[in-house]
């Protein structure tokens, strides 16, 4: 493997990553296997626990026989104290032992849970047995009870006290077999239960039921004595086998504990020897590594040291063959970099000498103090020319500018029939000005719904377009550039907004510019929308927007002229109305002075009437020719 394709420091890397790894490995199986060890330690002191809980296991049948066959609760409800422990130790074993399986992995487990699911089933059938057995008035000896209750009290009826002694020694005996469970009295019982039905005569009908008494208390104290050997002791029965079941469970416990107890002894001397070859190996491969390394650096230390020692003799060496991508390679290759800089100071010297100062200057990268002085010197040379070359553009953009506005000028100051074709030269002057493609004007207006954008007038591929869009007045990007009242430029187009139609196809134009059409009041009108193919540089941006501002106080002064000529009209409108109300007039006057002349004759002749009447009537006394009632409304 060639080292010179690895740096020092990836070396060193993989040297630290080696290592580290090895003990990472080492400590990762470690720690698996002390995990190990700890899971057998917790599953030992599990089986500790079960063990302790065989034995509680035992002293509570225990209690249960000696204590609890004596209480009522058993027989009243089924279950006592000690029934209830039973229960939640059996749960407690159990979930211990699923604990113990899930840390430590041994064939006898299953027999153990087998074992103590068995006990506590026989545990369940001696419960069962207690209970059917029963104590005082409860179970068979209740039975017992209430059926020699029932013999004594027919005895009572003959008065007969032999019969009498025979019933108290059959109960004595009932009572010595309880109390000290001797088969001994069982023998007893029978030979006196013999004597007492040989005593009775069958013949008698009297005697019959006493005997059918006697025998049913017979039957019944035997099978209580048949349950009690069914139950057993220590030494018999089903007690017996308990004690058998319990004493196997804790024999397969200790079993199961040392041989999980050998296994952790294993573990942990596995531990200790993993531990001392990790130690080993580490040692070894760092040793290796770090020899490995050493040679390396070494021998390429002192190749790099015979071409600097040439290069002190001012001598200028032929490259360095760089065979590989470490630090050293580096240092050979900033060598390499070293002579070629002053191969190209000693090229240059012969152009400047020569009077070639448009050479190209490389010499230390042009940097540090040689290749910056000699960099300088170059761009000296060279910034009266360039400087000339930008003060001629920027003249030439200006006279543009100023050649543009002027004519935009000329185009405004033309009448036209309305808005639209004013709208319409300008917006051709621009887009054929600014080399674009295709533009348009769009104009505010109010409708019944409020302010919108019209498109008026649009130009594209040097002709006319017609086509009728509205906007919301917030709507799009022509709503944003009225809002805001400046330049939107754009040339991140999605693909979607808009294209150019060609002989070719479609294509997305480079950009859109958007200007608002604002008066000198700070009044917007409009805005024209421009695409092109092209980007539009700064004069063309000012130029589009100046224009903008003219072509805002064009419109403005139509709006101003058209709304002047439409009040003159509605004046010289209302003139003539004037006039003709006031022709209408003179001749009502007129009309009204030949009836108030005619009504003044009227009057005077109807005067003249009265005057005549009164004359008549004066000279008529007494001869009333007219009532006053007419000539009183005449005079009125």
């Amino acid at each position: 493997m060639n080292l010179r394709n690895y740096t020092i420091r990836t070396l060193l890397k993989v040297t630290a990553f080696v290592v580290i790894f090895t003990l990472l490995v080492f400590t990762l199986i470690f720690l698996s296997q002390q995990r190990n060890s700890q899971r057998q330690r917790e599953a030992l002191l599990s089986l500790e626990h079960l063990y302790q809980q065989n034995i509680s296991l035992k002293q509570i049948k225990d209690n249960f026989i000696y204590r609890d066959t004596r209480s009522e609760q058993l027989y009243k409800f089924g279950y006592s104290n000690s029934t209830i422990k039973h229960d939640s130790l059996i749960r407690i074993c159990k979930e211990n032992l699923k604990q113990i399986g899930n840390q430590y992995s041994y064939d006898q487990l299953d027999l153990i849970g087998q074992q103590l699911s068995t006990y506590n089933k026989k545990f369940y059938g001696v419960k069962e047995l207690v209970q059917k057995r029963g104590f005082k008035d409860f179970g068979l000896e209740g039975e017992l009870r209430a059926k020699i209750h029932a013999v004594e009290s027919t005895v009572e009826q003959y008065k007969d006290y032999r019969l009498k002694s025979h019933m108290l020694m059959l109960r004595r005996h009932e009572k010595d077999y309880i109390i000290r469970k001797d088969m001994a009295y069982l023998d007893k019982f029978n030979n006196e239960l013999q004597q007492t039905l040989a005593y009775l005569n069958p013949n008698s009908p009297t005697n019959l039921k006493t005997i059918t008494l006697l025998n049913e208390y017979g039957k019944l104290f035997n099978d209580y004595v048949n349950l009690d050997k069914e139950i057993g002791d220590e030494n018999s029965g089903a007690l017996k086998e308990l004690n058998k079941i319990s004493e196997e469970l804790a024999t397969r416990i200790n079993e199961a504990r040392a041989d999980l107890t050998k296994k952790i002894n294993t573990s942990a001397n596995r531990v200790y020897l993993n531990m001392l070859a990790l130690i080993v190996i580490v040692s070894l491969l760092t040793l290796y590594i770090i020899t490995k390394v050493g040679k390396h650096i070494t021998k390429n230390l002192k190749l790099i040291q015979k071409v600097l020692g040439k290069m002190g003799k001012g001598e200028i060496p032929e490259p360095i063959k760089v065979h590989g991508k470490d630090e050293i390679s580096g240092i050979e290759l900033s060598i390499n970099d070293l002579t070629t800089a002053l191969r190209n100071t000693r090229d240059f010297a012969i152009q400047v000498g020569n009077g070639n100062f448009y050479s190209e200057v490389n010499v230390f990268g042009n940097t540090g103090e040689l290749g910056t002085k000699l960099l300088e010197m170059r761009k000296k040379l060279l910034e009266v020319a360039r400087e000339r070359e930008k003060n001629l553009h920027e003249n030439e953009q200006r006279n543009w500018l100023n050649e543009s506005l002027a004519k935009t000028s000329d185009i405004l100051r033309i009448k036209y029939e309305g808005v639209t074709e004013l709208c319409f030269q300008f917006i051709r002057f621009v887009v054929q000005r600014t080399d674009a493609l295709q533009g348009g004007v769009f104009l505010t207006k109010e409708n019944d719904n409020g302010k919108i954008i019209e498109l008026i007038a649009t130009y594209a591929l040097d002709r006319r377009k017609y086509i009728n869009k509205t906007l919301d007045i917030h709507e799009g990007l022509p709503g944003a550039c009225i809002f805001e009242k400046d330049i939107i430029f754009i040339t991140d187009i999605p693909k979607d907004y808009t294209h150019i139609t060609t002989g070719l196809g479609h294509s997305n134009p480079s950009c859109i510019l958007l200007a608002p059409l604002v008066t000198d009041m700070n009044e917007v009108l409009g805005c024209i929308e421009i695409a092109s193919f092209k980007i539009f540089d700064r004069v063309q941006q000012e130029f589009i927007k100046k224009a903008c501002i003219s072509l805002a106080s064009a419109i403005k002064f139509n709006e101003m002229i058209n709304l002047n000529e439409q009040i003159i009209s509605e004046m010289k409108q209302k003139n003539h109305e004037l006039q003709a109300n006031e022709e209408e007039l003179r001749q009502n006057m007129e009309e009204l002075k030949t009836i108030r002349e005619d009504m003044e004759r009227r009057e005077e002749e109807l005067t003249r009437e009265i005057q005549e009447l009164k004359k008549i009537l004066n000279g008529h006394e007494g001869i009333e020719l007219v009532p006053k009632t007419i000539i009183r409304p005449l005079t009125n």
